[in-house]
């Protein structure tokens, strides 16, 4: 088999990261050969994580860019048995003709994408869908029948050690577009500020804002190699989410990065979170600012129970939700589409 994968972005753009990439190694490792083509120029990514405009003549070269990849798909598309099509929304002309040339289109999204742009036909006409949780799966249902839910996976390494320097580290991980989601904590942060003097509050990938300076809050960029060293000190991480449909409809890939390295986690009990943390085992919920410094701040003066809670969350990230346990219905997915006609 062989499979020709359209992805919306490089390995800095987090699904494509996480649903394609690193499948790859598996994939090789059962001799399925592979080529991708990514459907966002390099630069235009690196501009997206750092919330850049591009420029006029930077907006032309990506259109430009885009021609070029769809040209290159459409040429491709018959020389591969199945075409991996993750989240990038093809114009419906565009989309019939890849159908065409071949018939075994899988299309993959972990978002509401729906809200914004119409991909009913893209869910009506794939081969199949695959999608990261059940409401994702419940609103494609109505278009396709051959929907397929496999969460976002992790690669589960052994637990980090903690700092050694007698602080406590507290921070996110994330995105500019999702760093909204820490403002509504503000006063919770400050509050823990000035309960434990130990506290270190560091946040990755953050939209600037002031307030995170006022409180010293420290800010690191996001890259691949930074993202490691940053989980290693972190000793409570957290994923606050407001309850609407986008949120609803995440994939909870944040909450699994943390429960991965061991590092105890508090969210919001939205969408999917519900199904990876088991509250008060392998992770807490909190919904209310009242709730969220509460939780926390068990979790910061109880060293004891903070490592319980971390090792617990690894163990289910490792049993459930990791890439060992995730890729053989990643690949049943594909034999299946395959041999579908």
């Amino acid at each position: 088999m062989r499979i020709l994968f359209l992805t919306i972005g490089d390995e800095t753009i987090a699904s494509s990261r996480v649903r394609v990439y690193g499948y790859l190694p598996f994939l090789a490792g059962e001799g399925i050969g592979y080529r991708i083509l990514i459907f966002t120029s390099k630069a235009k990514c690196r501009r997206i994580l750092t919330l850049k405009k591009d420029n006029f003549l930077q907006h032309i070269f990506e259109i430009f860019y885009k021609i070029y990849i769809i040209a290159k798909l459409l040429v491709l598309s018959k020389k591969y048995e199945i075409v991996y099509v993750q989240k990038v929304i093809l114009p419906k002309a565009l989309w019939k003709i890849l159908r065409k040339l071949n018939k075994r289109v899988i299309f993959d999204f972990d978002d509401a994408i729906y809200i914004y742009k119409d991909i009913s036909y893209l869910l009506k006409d794939a081969a199949c869908v695959v999608v990261s949780n059940k409401i994702l799966k419940e609103r494609a249902l109505g278009y396709n029948k051959r929907i397929y839910e496999l969460i976002s996976p992790v690669s589960v390494n052994k637990r980090f050690p903690a700092p050694k320097d007698g602080s406590v580290t507290l921070g996110w991980i994330g995105s500019p577009e999702t760093s909204r989601y820490l403002l509504p904590l503000m006063p919770v942060f400050r509050d823990l500020k000035e309960k434990f003097e130990n506290l270190e509050i560091e946040f990755m990938g953050v939209a600037p804002n002031k307030d995170f300076a006022l409180l010293n809050i420290g800010i690191k960029d996001w890259s691949l190699e930074a993202e490691k060293e940053y989980l290693k000190r972190l000793a409570v991480g957290i994923m606050p989410l407001k309850d609407d449909e986008w949120s609803r409809s995440k994939a909870g890939y944040k909450l699994l990065l943390y429960m991965s390295r061991g590092i105890a986690c508090v969210a919001s009990p939205v969408g999917i979170n519900m199904k990876i943390i088991e509250n008060g085992k392998s992770g807490f919920f909190a919904t209310s600012k009242d709730e969220w410094f509460e939780r926390l701040s068990v979790l910061l003066k109880d060293a004891k129970l903070r490592g319980k809670i971390a090792e617990r969350g690894r163990i289910r990230a490792k049993e459930h939700f990791s890439y060992d346990k995730v890729f053989p219905k990643f690949l049943e997915i594909l034999y299946l589409t395959e041999n579908s006609t």
